[in-house]
């Protein structure tokens, strides 16, 4: 959208119609990501708060996310790390720092790709951390040659899951283990339900019913250790963005004009009231001969 121009109305999405990878990578290319990765030191996932008297800020929430899907990696030092949509590179940069691993992170958006590079090279770990523009689905790698690999928040971009969770499992030595963190329907009949209007939709239409998820993890190849429905103790995260995109009003008018902006903030206050939407961590695994 170029500044100050008139967006179209919303359109009616059909949910059902998955995203394509070209289109991913163009949204996260937007100039407004630059904007965004002030946020969180550039997460661009959900927060994570262990119970309803957990003060953490969404900043700090964002860290105890990635620090949960670390613990279900359960790396050991040396390790050689897939990240399936690795954002801006702050999960990362998180991991390699605290687990002395090696990390390969891939994603469709060159702008993302590039920036995880460069932030990878300013923290002095670019020895051990690199980002490359590839499509999940078709994995350049050789099989099992990493050690561990992690989705974080990427999944409901992919427009096949299962064939990416197949090129996942085989690019990981067996007994590797997958954790991810996906958005969910919460109900058998969300996915087959009216559309919703909110633009941009599009790049969120790969939505799994919670309770299938399990079974698409096994037609990948690969074993169900661990679903959980963490809904609850993600809830804040709807009104951490809201705050923060209304404190940075003046920033996105000067990327997307007034209309781009409100916009925006309709379409994530449409996020936050939707019932149906959910969200878990699942914990796969190659399995061993």
């Amino acid at each position: 959208m170029t500044k100050n121009a008139t967006p179209k109305k919303p359109p009616t999405v059909n949910r059902t119609v998955a995203p394509q990878p070209r289109r991913i990578g163009d949204y996260y290319d937007h100039k407004v990501f630059d904007l965004m990765t002030q946020l969180g030191d550039g997460n661009l996932h959900y927060g994570y708060w262990y119970d309803d008297s957990d003060r953490a800020t969404f900043d700090e929430a964002m860290v105890q996310m990635t620090d949960e899907m670390i613990r279900r990696l359960d790396p050991s030092p040396g390790d050689r790390v897939l990240d399936v949509g690795c954002g801006n590179g702050t999960p990362a940069l998180h991991l390699a720092r605290t687990c002395d691993v090696h990390v390969v992170g891939i994603s469709v958006s060159a702008r993302q790709v590039e920036r995880g590079n460069r932030r990878a090279r300013e923290a002095g770990l670019a020895d051990r951390v690199r980002f490359e523009q590839i499509d999940a689905m078709d994995l350049p790698f050789e099989d099992a040659s990493f050690d561990r690999a992690w989705a974080l928040e990427s999944m409901l971009h992919m427009p096949d899951k299962r064939r990416v969770l197949s090129e996942v499992c085989r690019v990981v030595r067996p007994g590797a283990r997958v954790p991810l963190a996906d958005m969910v329907y919460l109900r058998p009949e969300a996915g087959r339900g009216p559309a919703v209007t909110v633009s941009d939709t599009h790049i969120y239409a790969s939505l799994t019913d919670i309770e299938d998820y399990p079974g698409v993890i096994r037609a990948a190849g690969l074993s169900v250790l661990e679903l959980t429905d963490i809904t609850h103790e993600t809830a804040r995260t709807n009104d951490g963005y809201l705050d923060w995109i209304r404190a940075h009003r003046d920033e996105y008018v000067d990327i997307i004009g007034v209309e781009g902006y409100e916009l925006i903030l309709h379409n994530q206050k449409a996020l936050g009231r939707m019932p149906e939407l959910g969200y878990i961590f699942a914990t796969a695994q190659r399995p061993r001969p």
